[in-house]
C-alpha cells in the first residue's frame, strides 16, 4: 500500500506542470556522485616570461695583475654601437708607470742573472786554480822540507862550524903576526915611535878578530840551538798550514758551487718572475682596450636566465672616475633580433614538458597580442629551488618591432589536448595495496571498485584511458 501511494504522487508531481524541473532534477547525480562523460580536456602549462637577446656578448675583465680599472669615458646606457667602437676607457697613467718600473725591473734582474752567471765561471775557474795552487804549495813545502832535512841542515851546521873556525883561525893567525911583529922590531934599529904604531896597529887586528870570534860563537851557538830547529819547526809549520789550505779548499770547492748555483737558480727564478710580471702587466695593459665585438645595442649589466640585472649597481660605477670591479660583467652588447624568451616551470609541469612544445606569449607592452613560441632547450637541473629554466623561441613579425630585450611577458604553453576526453574528478581515485588506481562505481544501492588506467591530470580532473565508458557514475570522496 506504501508503495503504491508512492507511486501516485510521483505520478502527479510529473503530471504538474509547475514541478517538471524538479521531477528532473531529481535525474541528476546525487553529491558526491560524477557521472562519467566524453568531453574536451586540455593540459596548459602557465608562465611568466622575458624576452631577451639570443645573441650577446658580456664585456667582463679578467686581468692578471691590474685591479684598479677606474673609469675615464664610456659608452652611454642603450647606445647602438658598430663592432670595433671603444666601449670603455680607462684611467692609464699608474698603470703605464707600473709598466716602465716592470720593465726596469725586468732589466735588473736580467744583468743580475748575467752577473751571477760571470761570477759563478769566474768563482769556479779561480777555486780550481786555487786548489791546484795550494797543492803545489803542499808539494813544494814538502820537497823543501826533505830537502833542508836531508842536505841543508848537515850543510847549515857545517857552515857554522866552518864560520866559527875561520874566525878563530883569523885570531890566531893576527895573534902570530903581533907576536913576530914584537919580535922583529925588538931586533931591528926601527924608532920606538914606528914600532908603536905597527904594533897597535896588529893589536887592533887581534882584537878584532877576538871579536868576530866570539860573535861568531854567538852565531854558531844561536843557530844550533835556535836556528836550524826553529826553521825546521817553520817549515813543518808551514806544511802544515799548507795541508789544512789544501784540505779547505777541497772540502769548500762543492760547497761554494752549490751556493753559487743555488744564487742563480734564485737570480733565475726572480728574473722569471719579472718577465711573467711584465708580460701580465702588457697584457693587463691590452685588455684594458675594450671594443665592441659586434654590432649591437649596449646594455648596462647582463641578461641572467633572460633577466635583465644590475643597472641600478652598475649606475654609479660606469660614470667618470667610477671603479670596475675585476670579473665583473659591467656591460652586454646585445644584437636586439632575434629575441627569445627565458621563464621557469615547476617541478610537477617538468615531465609534462618536451622540446618542440608550443604555446603562445603574451607581451606585458602588448595584451591583445599573441606571440607564436616554442620549447628550445629545458634545464634538468633546479635553477631555483622546485623551478627549471626553459627557453623558448619567438616568433616575432613586423608589428612586433617595440619589443626589446628586458621587456616581460605571459606565456601559456599547451601541454596534451583531446577532444573527447573521459574524466573524472582527481579526488575520485584511489589505489590500493599495489598502488594500482581505481574508482568507486555506482551500481544501484552499491559501489565496485573498478580498475582503470590513467592519462594526463590538469585543474582537478584526470584523464581516463581504460577502465570506464561514459554514462557510469563514480564516487567522489
Amino acid at each position: 500500500m506504501k508503495s503504491t501511494l508512492s507511486m501516485y504522487f510521483l505520478f502527479v508531481l510529473v503530471g504538474i506542470p509547475g514541478v517538471l524541473v524538479a521531477a528532473e532534477s531529481t535525474n541528476a547525480p546525487p553529491k558526491g556522485i560524477h557521472t562519467v562523460k566524453a568531453g574536451a580536456f586540455k593540459v596548459e602549462v602557465k608562465l611568466s616570461g622575458a624576452f631577451g637577446p639570443s645573441q650577446s656578448t658580456p664585456i667582463k675583465l679578467r686581468p692578471k695583475t691590474w685591479t684598479d680599472l677606474t673609469v675615464k669615458s664610456v659608452v652611454a646606457h642603450g647606445a647602438e654601437v658598430g663592432e670595433g667602437t671603444v666601449l670603455i676607457e680607462f684611467e692609464m697613467e699608474k698603470l703605464d708607470r707600473r709598466i716602465t718600473d716592470s720593465k726596469r725591473a725586468l732589466e735588473a734582474a736580467r744583468l743580475d742573472l748575467a752577473l751571477a752567471n760571470a761570477e759563478h765561471q769566474f768563482a769556479v775557474k779561480s777555486a780550481e786554480l786555487d786548489r791546484n795552487s795550494a797543492q803545489l804549495a803542499f808539494k813544494r813545502l814538502g820537497e823543501d822540507l826533505k830537502h833542508f832535512q836531508e842536505h841543508v841542515k848537515e850543510f847549515n851546521v857545517k857552515s857554522t862550524h866552518q864560520s866559527y873556525a875561520s874566525y878563530s883561525n883569523s885570531l890566531a893567525y893576527a895573534e902570530e903576526e903581533l907576536k913576530q911583529l914584537k919580535k922583529m922590531y925588538d931586533a931591528d934599529d926601527l924608532t920606538e915611535e914606528t914600532e908603536e904604531i905597527i904594533i897597535q896597529r896588529a893589536l887592533n887586528t887581534v882584537n878584532r878578530a877576538r871579536f868576530s870570534l866570539e860573535r861568531a860563537e854567538l852565531t854558531r851557538l844561536a843557530s844550533l840551538k835556535f836556528g836550524m830547529p826553529r826553521e825546521i819547526k817553520d817549515r813543518e809549520t808551514a806544511q802544515e798550514r799548507s795541508q789544512i789550505s789544501k784540505e779547505r779548499l777541497k772540502a769548500t770547492f762543492e760547497t761554494s758551487t752549490q751556493r753559487r748555483e743555488l744564487s742563480i737558480q734564485q737570480k733565475r727564478v726572480d728574473f722569471d718572475k719579472a718577465g711573467k710580471a711584465h708580460v701580465k702587466l702588457e697584457a693587463d695593459r691590452k685588455l684594458l682596450d675594450v671594443k665592441a665585438p659586434a654590432n649591437g645595442v649596449v646594455y648596462y649589466g647582463e641578461f641572467v636566465n633572460g633577466l635583465w640585472t644590475g643597472r641600478k649597481h652598475l649606475a654609479a660605477k660606469l660614470r667618470p672616475s667610477g671603479k670596475v670591479m675585476p670579473n665583473e660583467t659591467f656591460m652586454t652588447v646585445v644584437s636586439p633580433r632575434p629575441l627569445i624568451i627565458s621563464g621557469s616551470v615547476g617541478e610537477k609541469d617538468l615531465r609534462q614538458l618536451n622540446l618542440g612544445t608550443r604555446g603562445w606569449a603574451t607581451p606585458t607592452a602588448a595584451p591583445e597580442q599573441r606571440i607564436p613560441v616554442t620549447v628550445t632547450a629545458i634545464s634538468r637541473v633546479p635553477s631555483a629551488p622546485g623551478k627549471f629554466a626553459i627557453t623558448l623561441a619567438a616568433s616575432l613579425g613586423v608589428v612586433h618591432g617595440y619589443l626589446a630585450p628586458g621587456m616581460g611577458c605571459a606565456v601559456k604553453l599547451e601541454m596534451y589536448s583531446k577532444a573527447k576526453a573521459l574524466t573524472v574528478p582527481s579526488a575520485a581515485l584511489h589505489y590500493g595495496p599495489d598502488q594500482k588506481p581505481y574508482v568507486k562505481v555506482v551500481a544501484g544501492e552499491t559501489t565496485e571498485n573498478k580498475a582503470v588506467q590513467l592519462g594526463r591530470t590538469a585543474n582537478g580532473k584526470t584523464e581516463i584511458t581504460g577502465g570506464l565508458k561514459a554514462g557510469d557514475q563514480v564516487k567522489v570522496n
